[in-house]
């Protein structure tokens, strides 16, 4: 089953082509700052993974935000 979450697409820390990558770059953020959930989310343009802190989330009536499918919850 599919999950979208809506993001502002300028709020993510990192954009990368390779899942695999994504995830690592994901992990090591992650355990720089522990207390901060992170996502790895396909992108409405569907070329990239993105990683946005969970916080970061916006409703999906926000003027900025775009869907993206949540594939990995750090």
């Amino acid at each position: 089953m599919e999950t979208r979450i809506f993001f502002n697409p300028g709020d993510s820390v990192a954009n990368i082509h390779d899942y695999n990558e994504a995830v690592r770059k994901g992990q090591i953020f992650k355990r720089e700052r522990h207390n901060d959930d992170l996502v790895i989310a396909k992108g409405p343009n569907d070329e990239e993974y993105a990683i946005f802190y969970a916080k970061d989330a916006l409703p999906a009536e926000h003027r900025a935000s775009q869907p993206y499918e949540v594939k990995k919850k750090l």
